[in-house]
């Protein structure tokens, strides 16, 4: 096959292979760099390739694997356990993946962060991109049967298997009252009612994207960064969601998702904020 033609049947799973990339890395940046570094291992690959789009999926899929690694030995910060959220199962196949993971929650990805990358891996090529495990097991270098004891694992994770995290978690009426009394102290710039909805010892943790996690402890350092909310109205939109067991707010500016600001409550306050960057 010629380059131009070669190019052209790439550039026809680009957007499969980009989407499969961002549901194992979480930034649209670094799965773009994934895939493009999937076509230069296409131009240089020796022999006929039979099905282009499934070896394009494994290669990709073992840069992303590569990836994932590579953050999990360098991470010196490790957050805490995310809420855990449900994804409906159903039979699809890869071919109309890419437009059925297109729709899978924010909330989702923030769980996926929290499997180890070979757990990640094996329940996105599965469960959200219908890959058979053989398959899997090829990108991993395991059985088919660790495979699917990975995949296993972490739709454990995924689902919130474990009764006892569920059960210390406030009921959704209660952490969505909170967030409501929080978002109106915040719209409105109060001070005192922000302190007022805030623990004392509430920790905000702030991820900067590049610049790393920043950590705001207590009420009043809290409450005079969320003061400055109300400013922040004119430019984006707020969107109350449901993560599990949980609450959040996602920010939206010009219609996409910007930002995820998740809230752990107690007694009827705030005991712990972290925002996280999307995209």
């Amino acid at each position: 096959m010629n380059t131009s033609a070669l190019a052209a049947e790439f550039d026809s799973h680009r957007r499969y292979l980009t989407t499969v990339a961002y549901r194992m890395l979480g930034s649209h940046a670094d799965a773009e760099d994934a895939v493009q570094e999937s076509w230069f291992r296409l131009e240089r690959a020796d022999g006929v390739i039979d099905d282009q789009r499934a070896w394009l999926t494994r290669v990709v899929s073992r840069i992303c694997l590569d990836q994932l690694r590579t953050r999990t030995r360098r991470q010196e910060d490790p957050l805490d356990a995310l809420p855990d959220i449900e994804v409906p199962q159903d039979e699809r196949g890869p071919a109309a993946s890419a437009e059925q993971a297109d729709q899978v929650g924010y909330a989702l990805m923030l769980v996926l962060e929290q499997l180890a990358p070979d757990e990640r891996l094996a329940y996105v090529l599965h469960d959200v991109f219908g890959l058979p495990f053989d398959d899997i097991a090829d990108v991993v270098a395991r059985t088919p049967q660790a495979t699917r004891k990975l995949a296993s694992r972490a739709r454990d994770r995924v689902r919130g298997a474990d009764p006892l995290s569920r059960q210390s978690r406030a009921t959704k009426d209660q952490q969505r009252a909170v967030v409501d009394a929080f978002l109106a102290a915040a719209r409105s710039g109060d001070f005192a009612r922000l302190v007022g909805v805030l623990h004392p010892d509430v920790e905000f943790r702030v991820d900067r994207g590049p610049d790393g996690l920043h950590i705001v402890r207590g009420a009043e350092q809290v409450a005079s960064q969320a003061s400055q909310f109300h400013r922040l109205a004119r430019d984006y939109e707020f969107e109350i969601v449901t993560l599990g067991d949980s609450i959040g707010v996602l920010a939206l500016e010009g219609g996409a998702p910007s930002s995820l600001l998740m809230f752990t409550s107690a007694d009827g306050v705030i005991t712990r904020m972290e925002t996280r960057l999307l995209g």
